[in-house]
């Protein structure tokens, strides 16, 4: 087998414009892919292939000015760059039947999905996708941070010699920092993790053409959140404890199913384009390390409401006391 180091370049468009396509091809389309670069590491993880193309957009043709600085890509290189059908067609091949993809963070390869979806190319040809960031917390300092590439290449002592935002140059360090970790028992343990997920649902999409949620109150009345069932009987869920709200849009729940036993059930709320929300659900199962750290935060939260609740009293205490004599001041 052997590991695909996936790293892109894609060009944005402005918001109206953006919308406005994907409106019209009725699917998801943040920007597109204008550069594929990638390393294939063989199973003792050395480099046996490269792999780099420039590819000519469809939809968002005008070099974002942005982009452009950032990547070193012109508009006239993107010009003659070749179509993604091309590209995407050259890049499967390249990667043979017997291959991962590993990708530094989660957003490369849904953007490439997006991208061939949107050009009504296939996706099933995509092999098994792992982010190479997770596998790395995990070996090193077990943080849940999103390191980026040069932190990781630091830490490993791998000097940056080629240029950043190159998509060859990114996956070529993000090999040098895969080839320093054990990635087959990273997949291992990275596959026996995804298989507590028991469902992943998104809904209110408006990107895609779903009606979007105009509050964050209309997402936690939907049945899908506030009455919630069991993934794999199809049993309605127990309530056991209170949702806990969380920075930046997130909540969870602990659930019981009289069947398959406690579920930790998260949400996250994400902006579409035209303003509305989408929500993200997973449903996974609730080890105690799990449930631990969600009573615990709740605990937290229930502390620092008393905490606030009796700061309220004491100031509104401190009010009354002093408004008699306010008085009788103001008589004399």
């Amino acid at each position: 087998m052997n590991y695909i180091l996936l790293d892109l370049e894609w060009n944005q468009a402005y918001f109206e414009q953006a919308q406005a396509v994907q409106k019209r091809l009725n699917c998801r389309l943040r920007g597109e892919v204008i550069q594929i670069g990638a390393i294939k590491l063989s199973e003792k993880r050395e480099i046996c292939g490269s792999f780099s193309t420039i590819v000519r957009p469809r939809y968002f043709r005008r070099m974002h000015r942005h982009v452009a600085q950032l990547t070193g890509i012109t508009q006239e290189m993107m010009d003659r760059g070749a179509p993604l059908s091309e590209a995407a067609e050259r890049f499967r091949r390249w990667c043979g039947t017997n291959a991962v993809l590993l990708t530094w963070g989660p957003d490369d390869v849904p953007m490439f999905t997006d991208n061939l979806r949107a050009h009504g190319l296939p996706t099933d040809w995509l092999p098994p996708t792992y982010d190479l960031q997770i596998i790395y917390n995990r070996q090193t300092d077990g943080s849940s941070k999103q390191r980026s590439l040069e932190y990781a290449m630091q830490q490993f002592g791998i000097e940056q010699h080629l240029p950043a935002h190159d998509a060859l140059n990114d996956a070529y360090f993000t090999a040098c920092v895969a080839a320093k970790l054990d990635l087959a028992r990273g997949i291992k343990e990275y596959d026996d993790r995804q298989g507590q997920y028991l469902d992943c649902t998104v809904f209110g999409d408006a990107d895609v053409g779903e009606r979007g949620f105009a509050t964050s109150e209309a997402v936690l009345r939907d049945a899908r959140v506030s009455d919630p069932v069991c993934p794999t009987c199809g049993k309605p869920l127990k309530k056991l404890d209170r949702l806990l709200h969380a920075k930046g849009q997130k909540y969870s729940l602990l659930c019981e199913c009289p069947t398959h036993g406690q579920m930790m059930m998260t949400l996250r709320l994400v902006r579409n384009l035209d303003g509305s929300l989408r929500a993200k659900r997973m449903i996974v199962v609730a080890d105690e390390a799990t449930v631990a750290a969600y009573r615990s935060k709740l605990a937290a939260v229930a502390a620092a409401r008393t905490t606030a609740r009796r700061r309220h009293r004491s100031h509104r205490g401190k009010k009354k006391a002093t408004a008699p004599a306010a008085v009788e001041q103001a008589q004399a």
